[in-house]
């Protein structure tokens, strides 16, 4: 039996308004929800028949949430749990609170105290829907302040459209993100899921949530989706690199298109050993392309561009009648010559060299 009623809250989701109780619940009236997205995926790794509270308490950063919520004394945020028809609660969000709870409250020092027997709850009637539940949530966590990591933002999405069949244009406007966002984190997950963690049964399952970035980094590349589109066994590929280390961290990703143009590069990326193959592949690809190594050589590569673009007409005619700006490009012509000079190119010899 809960104790006394602390307050009531009315909300409106999806058009729909409801109330939720603000109650201290006993921890054993709750139920952990072994479909939360945050930890369907721990528990998915196990193989040996842990229960999801062992799982729980095995997350090493559940060992640092226990130790706040002991020095607080108590939690700083509610946790959400929803009426069964049992006369329990499941625990939609914070599992992971209530595990600790209930750690603390078997350790012997706690013994007598009735610091951990209940925990403060904000319960969701009975007969409201999964979609409105699965709004809420996401309300508070994906666009509201407590921050979910992007994985979990990403999960979240899944299931909204997976599980839920709710269309992306939906999604997007209660999360408060852009559609474009929301494709992205859909497309990047589902890949993550359908295939990083199936292909070659599993091998790298139990690394994917570490991953999570070199498959976000992947579907914000133009270059790789449309690869992928135009061979899909690229897909496998690209999920080995991954799992066996090839690409050591999400940054690296923005080399990847580079890397698979130059034939000798990707040949190379492929083939040394894992620990060096980034960095091999990019010795190539800065051979055979110095603006992919030099910020000196990228800057070059926009001056000489913005000289030969029909765009720059505007800056043109200024150059022809203003004083100053024409000061400024000589300036630029005697300082580029200088340098040439210094690494040995002589603008008059190259000249010679072009006509001829």
């Amino acid at each position: 039996m809960t104790t006394e009623k602390l307050m009531v809250e009315e909300v409106t989701v999806d058009g729909a308004p409801f109330t939720l109780e603000h109650i201290d619940i006993p921890l054993d009236k709750l139920e952990l929800d072994e479909n939360n997205p945050r930890i369907q995926y721990r528990l998915a790794l196990e193989k040996g028949g842990k229960t999801l509270e062992e799982v729980i308490l095995a997350m090493h950063e559940v060992t640092k949430l226990r130790k706040d919520i002991e020095l607080n004394k108590g939690l700083r945020e509610k946790i959400v749990v929803q009426k069964q028809g049992n006369g329990k609660y499941k625990v939609l969000e914070g599992n992971c609170r209530t595990v600790c709870f209930r750690s603390l409250r078997s350790m012997p020092k706690f013994k007598g105290s009735d610091l951990w027997n209940t925990i403060p709850a904000r319960a969701v009637p009975k007969d409201v829907e999964e979609r409105k539940v699965a709004i809420l949530l996401a309300d508070q966590h994906v666009a509201g302040k407590i921050s979910w990591k992007a994985h979990e933002k990403a999960g979240m999405i899944f299931r909204m459209s997976r599980e839920l069949n709710m269309n992306q244009g939906d999604i997007a406007t209660y999360l408060r993100q852009s559609k474009t966002t929301v494709g992205r984190f859909l497309d990047a997950y589902s890949f993550m899921k359908d295939k990083f963690l199936t292909i070659d049964n599993g091998k790298f399952s139990a690394d994917g949530e570490n991953k999570w970035s070199f498959f976000d980094e992947f579907f914000r590349s133009k270059e790789l989706r449309a690869e992928l589109k135009k061979t899909p066994e690229f897909g496998d590929d690209f999920c080995r690199w991954v799992g066996e280390g090839r690409l050591s961290e999400g940054m690296q990703m923005r080399d990847l298109p580079s890397i698979l143009k130059n034939p000798e590069a990707r040949k190379k990326f492929e083939k040394v050993s894992k620990d060096i193959a980034h960095a091999e592949a990019m010795k190539l690809v800065e051979a055979a392309d110095p603006e992919q190594g030099s910020d000196f050589f990228k800057l070059l590569g926009k001056v000489r561009e913005a000289c030969t673009s029909a765009a720059q007409v505007k800056e043109i005619l200024r150059i022809r009648t203003d004083k100053v700006a024409r000061e400024h490009l000589l300036e630029t012509y005697e300082a580029l010559v200088d340098f040439m000079r210094l690494a040995d190119v002589d603008p008059a010899e190259e000249g010679r060299r072009d006509a001829a």
